[in-house]
């Protein structure tokens, strides 16, 4: 009897504690965040650079969605050099609530970087946004058409160029019909190159409020509605 008394008082303890437990669980789960739009960045800046200059610009242009997020999976080396592998790499391990991918660069196409242009297609295809500047090539190096560059060969890539501040593309980047248009930035932002990440951080604003909506054919549908050289963020958004 004075077994089978222990045996119970054994049993409600762990119903008890698993039940203490569960709720416990429960209570957390119900307390995670909700769903975020989060939008990847890629570019050639350090994490500190990243901090201070990149994230902060997003936030503000994005200010008014709680939800959106940016963050930094970078594939260049501490010494400022592309990592073929490490982006391959990044681009197949993105994180699950990864809804755009952002460019920050962009280069000639080359044998060395045809698996990326192949698997940015596959991601495009199944759903991945893939947003980016137009670029331009390194000082030792001629401009060219977007259509060979690695953005120019991703078909559903939506591309932004950045006007001067007399309207007019930068003279030495990649030029093309495959840009979907080009923005003059801010006039403290002149020739920095920031029009491309403030029409991504819209983009990922707008993306909150509408998930459902493909988002690549509706702006490239304006695009083609549009009967300005440049369309700007009101014709977009």
């Amino acid at each position: 009897m004075l077994q089978r008394k222990s045996f119970s008082f054994f049993n409600l303890f762990l119903v008890f504690f698993f039940g203490a437990s569960f709720c416990q669980l429960a209570s957390a789960k119900a307390a995670l965040p909700t769903d975020k739009t989060v939008l990847v960045y890629l570019g050639p800046y350090s994490e500190a650079e990243f901090q201070t200059k990149i994230k902060p610009l997003f936030l503000e242009k994005a200010r008014s969605c709680k939800n959106c997020e940016i963050l930094n999976q970078t594939p260049y080396t501490a010494n400022g050099e592309l990592d073929r592998e490490a982006l391959i790499g990044k681009l197949k391990s993105l994180p699950s609530q990864a809804q755009i991918v952002f460019f920050d660069f962009n280069m000639k196409v080359s044998d060395a970087n045809k698996t990326i242009v192949e698997l940015l297609n596959k991601k495009s295809e199944e759903g991945l946004i893939i947003v980016g500047t137009a670029g331009v090539p390194p000082a030792t190096e001629s401009s060219g058409p977007l259509s060979r560059t690695l953005l120019g060969q991703v078909n559903r890539a939506l591309i932004i160029g950045e006007l001067s501040e007399r309207d007019r593309l930068v003279p030495t980047g990649f030029y093309g019909p495959e840009m979907l248009t080009a923005l003059r930035p801010p006039k403290d932002m002149i020739g920095q190159s920031m029009s491309p990440l403030i029409f991504a951080a819209a983009l990922t604003e707008a993306h909150s409020k509408n998930s459902n909506r493909d988002w690549v054919s509706h702006l490239k549908e304006k695009k083609m509605k549009s009967r300005k050289i440049w369309m700007d963020m009101n014709d977009m958004f």
